[in-house]
């Protein structure tokens, strides 16, 4: 997987990364917080651009220590596992539905059941956007979309940024479910605005 090549290649699209820098997340914590270490091409994207806005429809999130909007929402790694655990949200009834065997609504397990979905971005049409937890190796995770706007699942056998790379570029065949305006420019050459990173949270 040529990390670098595909993120010199997504700047190409979405602008270079913010002009103040990033503060890195420091992934070494990730296994003993949360059991598990995060894609190699999530993280690099991650301390390239941090949490980003992209064309103000899909929203990338990540691990942050800075305080939620989200009351009683967890800092860091385990703030990270909150959009696909917490117990009243989205994917709560997704886990519901594939527990009461609506698979049509819901073909997988959620986290933290072995081989379950983990959440990474939505967008405003409600779709929502996850690793396949499938075996050992985090870099062999495929992309699960919920495309509720379409009523129906989508399972792409490549990572995070492939993924990215393709909806972005319109070679995914379902990219108006992605980005449905398409990318644009936001200002100062990118077409994204950034959320927040490890040290801070403007959502």
């Amino acid at each position: 997987m040529d990390i670098e090549g595909m993120l010199e290649r997504l700047g190409a699209v979405i602008g270079p990364p913010p002009s103040e820098g990033v503060v890195a997340v420091p992934w070494e914590l990730a296994p003993e917080a949360i059991g598990f270490q995060l894609p190699a091409d999530y993280r690099a994207f991650v301390d390239r651009y941090g949490a980003i806005s992209i064309s103000g429809e899909l929203h990338i999130f990540t691990p942050s220590m800075a305080p939620s909007v989200t009351v009683g929402q967890p800092l860091g790694f385990e703030g990270f596992l909150y959009g696909t655990t917490e117990p009243y949200g989205y994917c709560a009834m997704l886990a519901q539905a594939y527990e009461d065997g609506d698979h049509d609504e819901c073909p997988y397990p959620l986290f933290p059941v072995e081989g379950g979905l983990l959440k990474w971005a939505n967008n405003y049409n409600s779709d929502h956007f996850f690793w396949l937890m499938r075996g050992p190796d985090p870099d062999r995770w495929p992309v699960a979309a919920k495309l509720d706007s379409m009523l129906e699942w989508d399972l792409f056998e490549g990572g995070f940024l492939e993924f990215l790379l393709a909806a972005v570029t319109e070679q995914y065949p379902y990219y108006r479910e992605v980005v449905s305006g398409g990318v644009k420019e936001l200002g100062d050459g990118r077409a994204y605005r950034v959320r927040g990173d490890w040290a801070r949270q403007v959502w």
